[in-house]
């Protein structure tokens, strides 16, 4: 995949045109981030394989190499900030952050309360199921699971976890502070299913040498690191990384690294 080249939304150019900013000129995000010499970014460790811990604490995943180095091309130093997933943007509004990079998937509501980069990944909501003869003969399409009795597992404050909110209307939907915990609950046959990206589904698999029975749904994920309203310097700045690394290479260079 290749990074999608338009800007992502027309949300950018609505705030651009905003009364709310006097011009571009006064935004000066991108330029205090270059004089404190840090870019400090929120993300959710454990969001594999896009952002995780080793044993020794450090961080490493697809988002975080990004970040890495963007950070390397303007002399900055990458500060990671631990964030629960519905803390992420609290904390961006707050400050404790200058961005988020975290799988955070592009949606229209999230939109109104930041502003997000051009996307740095697309994924798929999908289903995953013990792979068994029952399960595959009971459940041939995603829109099966949505039937009375079938316990949906997801991740609380997840993009998968906003689209079955949106499209489930008989089946039982359960909600995990984790996606260890979705995971959990499927193997410990307290779900029939959890729904996830279909990139996590496919590490969970490789992580515990267990093979899923999955399903995927017609929804996809553009995720994207994510900016305050104000900053479109910064965000502009990243954006402007995104096509660099796209052209040299390096792009694909990090995505073969986690995505074989």
């Amino acid at each position: 995949m290749r990074i999608c080249k338009k800007v992502t939304t027309v949300f950018l150019t609505l705030v651009m045109s905003s009364s709310l900013f006097a011009s571009e000129k006064s935004d000066k995000s991108f330029v205090n981030v270059q004089k404190k010499g840090e870019i400090r970014v929120c993300s959710q460790a454990g969001f594999i394989p896009f952002e995780m811990k080793d044993q020794k604490g450090n961080w490493k995943g697809f988002d975080v190499d990004i970040m890495q180095k963007f950070a390397e091309l303007h002399s900055l130093k990458l500060k990671m900030i631990d964030t629960s997933l519905d803390g992420l943007i609290p904390a961006l509004m707050t400050k404790k952050c200058d961005l988020i990079a975290s799988g955070l998937t592009i949606t229209e509501k999230r939109s109104k309360a930041v502003l997000f980069s051009n996307p740095v990944f697309t994924v798929k909501i999908a289903a995953a199921f013990l792979d068994t003869k029952e399960n595959r003969s009971k459940f041939k399409k995603f829109s099966d699971i949505d039937h009375e009795g079938v316990k949906i597992a997801s991740h609380t404050g997840s993009a998968a976890t906003l689209y079955l909110r949106r499209t489930l209307k008989n089946a039982n939907h359960l909600q995990f502070d984790s996606e260890s915990a979705e995971v959990d609950a499927l193997i410990q046959k307290r779900s029939n299913t959890f729904v996830d990206d279909n990139v996590f589904i496919d590490q969970a698999s490789k992580e515990m040498n267990m093979k899923f029975y999955t399903l995927e749904s017609t929804e996809e994920g553009k995720l994207a690191m994510a900016a305050r309203m104000s900053d479109i310097a910064l965000i502009e700045a990243f954006n402007n990384f995104l096509e660099v690394i796209d052209k040299n290479g390096q792009y694909e260079k990090i995505k073969k690294v986690y995505f074989n």
